[in-house]
């Protein structure tokens, strides 16, 4: 994410397609009904930063009379053209938009030329064009890291690698429909080459071909000097690029996780549309999503939450977005299934699917301020948390409610049936809603309307007016009106309503149609509770006392105060100065003040407070609620950590404001503060931190326990009047029954158990007899898997052998090894504990110490006894390895 990662997350994404003009000859405007064909030459020079072209084009029909326009990068020159190009005005130009780049974004970077080819009449509709260029435009300002977006580029072309996109018009541009190409890349020594389709990086030539296989958006190319590392996911080959070719490891996890999501999205979606799938490490941060790859930054590559976050929203894409195309001019519909189907998914899988949603809203609730709402048919692109917080957010919340209003099954024929239907063409919402209504035999004009074609979420508020015990039963009815508090038109939605007894808890939806609905509900028991949304699956504006205080909370208000302390050193206030210049936006201003000059807060903003010897530091952050501040360190539910260079983050609600925040922050040393300045803009739903080092990690995290949501109404006392005792506590909610849409599938690999059982029951093993050469091959066999893996050297020394000595046939000593690979725990509570998995990897040789009678002297090879067992293990090893550190070593 987006992937935008949601580092961000995040993210997300947009795909760039191609630019339409205005004042262009009516066959220009006009929709083909085929790909324009692309078959291009291409020679990259990196060090001089040159791209040398040649395209021949095929129209999808000859132009109505007889003229074609095509725009190209103004840094490009056209060198040739067949049929004659002429350079006409660029005239008005509408930009366009898709999941990686836009040119809105970079168009003080590109400057398009425009030109005009006539063909002779009754002439092929083909051109055949040369140009060339430097492309080195650079990446855009490293501010758009702080508003949660990726630093863009019109192309980058140098020694560290190339990257270009329909954004920088790399290519002619023809209108606004798809296109098809083939590409061959003239490279460096040492380079590998990525485009869309089927193809490779680097054949043996030296040059890299691809194909797109189908009908694409835009024309990607991106590599430089990488290492490929290759597996097969059924029919699909799973590729990962990385700049160190030594990072087996890494490229384990990311091949065997792909494996995964494909088989998981086959069963969900449909077939995979496309022949491979490879993960690209860029030169610099990016999360973005191509048709059959995508492109993850160095650092964002390795955070080891990404592979169960954003990396399976860049392998959905491949169906969304990059499959079925998004017809942009209705709204970008993509993003928002995109992330319900994986982000949402996996947290849903995990049984987190409520703190989602929850985190989803209270980013809506803190980042869409006045004036940056819109409705989702005006969402192109993430381009800052707004944007996300609705084009995502709300979108992927849409999403959801309309599952919940028909049912996963159907709700999985929709998704299915949308994606066999509108396979390599453009869709819209308005697709989507044909297709849902069609399914379910329901109309859905009203709920399309209002949540797609609107702006806006509802404020839900709740009144208990009656506890009503029912005759000499153990029976309660419980009474009350449910509303809508915001100003403008009601939304239609469909709210959970739960009553919870001491027992049971009673499931209702009230349905609101219109400013407010009366409920009646009936429960067994004398009722303790009663919770509107509490799993939060109606997309609204949450209450501030439903989420507790948080960074994003003042990340996302337009003005900010930021106190600092007139104690400190010029030097520290300068880099306190610099830290907040750094976060100020258009959108997000911040006035800086010295602690001495502020004899009040104001109550209209949000406020940072900095530094540890800040006076209103002293004032406001005491300990207290989960909290202990000393001098020398803070402890919050349990978890210690020294103030002494390390960095604090701590949020609280404002005193005098219950919709607004303030924020302690302590940064030691120095030198962290520009890391703690790019970091912490994406970590929106915490309330606390803690950081240490130069390029801070996060050491402690965290949310504030305490809700007092007006969305939770206690019955005990109106039920004591009823007639019964309100001693009774309130104990939490049961979890959430309802299944995940779905499952992923198992992860070990039926490929690599085979290859495992086939080294090591090869006869040139000799069947692997203690002490033998083969016995020994196979010890450093599995020893290389477990690095390759990842597991620690659990041996002697610094290695994975564990060595002693045993008779051999003849009685003399052997020299045997046991290999021992160490997967460490997390728990130092549980430091003195181990779970031990072992296989042995010895067989009877020759025939010794054992023998099959009438095999005397021939090989054993061994691949049921033990070399299937083996083969288990280290596909055990591997998944373990890929799911982080487990509590016990």
């Amino acid at each position: 994410m987006p992937l935008r990662l949601r580092l961000a997350a995040t993210a997300l994404l947009v795909e760039l397609a191609a630019l339409a003009l205005a004042g262009v000859p009516a066959a220009y405007a006009a929709p083909a009904q085929d790909p324009v064909q692309h078959a291009m030459k291409v020679a990259l020079d990196p060090a001089n930063h040159r791209l040398v072209v040649t395209d021949t084009v095929t129209l999808a029909s000859p132009p109505s009379g007889g003229a074609v326009d095509f725009v190209l990068n103004g840094a490009l020159r056209l060198t040739s053209s067949t049929p004659p190009a002429r350079e006409v005005p660029i005239g008005t130009d509408s930009p366009f938009f898709g999941i990686n780049g836009t040119s809105v974004d970079l168009e003080r970077e590109v400057r398009v030329k425009r030109y005009r080819v006539t063909l002779p009449p009754g002439a092929k509709p083909e051109l055949r064009l040369a140009y060339e260029g430097q492309v080195n435009f650079g990446l855009s300002d490293e501010k758009e890291q702080y508003t949660r977006g990726f630093r863009e580029t019109a192309g980058i072309l140098g020694p560290e690698g190339v990257y270009l996109a329909g954004s920088g018009f790399w290519y002619p541009s023809f209108n606004r429909d798809l296109l098809t190409f083939t590409l061959e890349v003239e490279q460096p020594d040492g380079w590998h080459v990525i485009s869309q389709g089927n193809g490779s990086s680097r054949a043996v030539d030296g040059r890299a071909r691809w194909d797109s296989g189908g009908p694409m958006d835009e024309i990607y190319l991106v590599g430089g000097p990488l290492h490929v590392f290759h597996d097969t996911a059924g029919q699909v080959e799973t590729l990962v690029y990385l700049h160190d070719g030594k990072e087996e490891a890494l490229a384990g996890k990311y091949l065997a996780a792909t494996a995964q999501y494909l088989e998981m999205y086959r069963q969900l979606v449909g077939p995979y549309p496309y022949g491979k799938f490879a993960l690209v490490e860029n030169f610099w941060e990016t999360g973005y999503g191509m048709p059959t790859f995508t492109l993850l930054g160095p650092e964002v590559i390795r955070f080891p939450f990404i592979i169960t976050s954003s990396y399976p929203h860049e392998i959905l894409h491949n169906w969304w977005g990059n499959s079925v195309f998004v017809d942009y001019a209705s709204g970008n519909w993509c993003e928002g299934l995109t992330a319900y189907l994986a982000d949402h998914l996996i947290q849903e899988q995990r049984g987190a699917g409520a703190e989602y949603r929850q985190s989803t809203l209270q980013k809506y609730r803190d980042y869409v301020k006045e004036g940056r709402d819109f409705p989702l048919t005006e969402f192109r692109s993430r381009h800052s948390a707004s944007t996300e917080a609705v084009g995502y957010g709300k979108a992927l919340m849409t999403f959801h409610m309309l599952r919940l209003a028909i049912g996963d099954d159907r709700f999985r024929e929709t998704i299915a049936r949308f994606y066999r239907d509108f396979k390599g063409r453009r869709a819209s919402f308005a697709d989507f809603q044909r297709t849902v209504q069609s399914v379910a035999g329901r109309n859905f004009d009203r709920f399309f309307a209002d949540w797609v074609g609107r702006a806006g979420a509802p404020v839900l508020a709740v009144e208990v007016t009656a506890v009503r015990k029912e005759g000499g039963g153990p029976g309660y009815t419980v009474e009350g009106t449910l509303r809508q508090a915001q100003a403008g038109e009601p939304f239609l939605a469909d709210v959970p309503v739960l009553l919870q007894t001491a027992g049971v808890t009673v499931q209702h939806v009230v349905r609101l149609e219109g400013e407010e609905a009366r409920f009646s509900i009936g429960a067994p028991a004398a009722p303790l509770a009663l919770h509107v949304d509490p799993r939060f699956d109606v997309f609204r504006k949450l209450d501030p006392r439903e989420t507790p205080p948080s960074i994003g909370q003042i990340f996302g208000e337009p003005r900010i105060l930021a106190v600092l302390p007139s104690a400190a050193p010029p030097a520290e206030l300068d880099a306190w100065r610099s830290l907040f210049n750094a976060w100020t936006s258009e959108s997000h201003a911040i006035d800086t003040r010295l602690d001495s000059e502020i004899e009040s807060l104001p109550p209209d903003r949000a406020v940072w407070i900095a530094g540890r010897a800040n006076r209103w530091a002293v004032r406001l952050f005491k300990s207290g609620g989960g909290m202990t501040i000393g001098p020398n360190a803070i402890e919050v539910d349990g978890e210690r950590m020294a103030l002494a260079d390390h960095s604090l983050v701590v949020t609280i609600r404002h005193p005098q404001n219950v919709e607004k925040a303030i924020g302690w922050l302590a940064i030691e040393p120095a030198s962290a503060f520009p890391g703690f300045g790019r970091k912490l803009p994406h970590y929106g739903k915490y309330s606390y931190l803690g950081f240490e080092g130069t390029e801070p990690v996060h050491v402690l995290k965290g949310q504030w326990h305490e809700s007092d949501s007006p969305l939770s109404v206690d019955l005990r006392e109106l039920a004591s009047r009823a007639g019964t005792s309100a001693s009774r506590s309130v104990p939490p909610l049961p979890p959430d029954p309802r299944k995940a849409l779905a499952e992923l599938p198992p992860v070990f690999s039926e490929k690599a158990m085979m290859e495992h059982v086939a080294w090591l029951a090869d006869p040139a093993r000799e069947g692997r007899a203690p002490g033998s050469e083969g016995h020994a091959a196979a010890a450093r066999y599995i020893a290389d898997r477990f690095k390759a893996i990842g597991l620690a050297p659990g041996g002697d020394g610094d290695s994975y052998f564990q060595s002693f000595t045993m008779a051999g046939p003849d009685g003399s000593p052997r020299t045997v090894s046991n290999v021992v690979g160490y997967l460490a725990g997390s728990r130092p509570d549980w430091g003195g504990q181990s779970v031990v998995l072992s296989a042995h990897y010895d067989h009877l040789g020759l025939g010794w110490p054992d023998v099959h009678k009438g095999d005397e002297g021939k090989v054993h090879p061994g691949a049921d006894d033990n070399a299937s067992g083996v083969a288990v293990m280290l596909e055990l090893a591997r998944a373990m390895a890929g799911e982080g550190r487990p509590s016990r070593s």
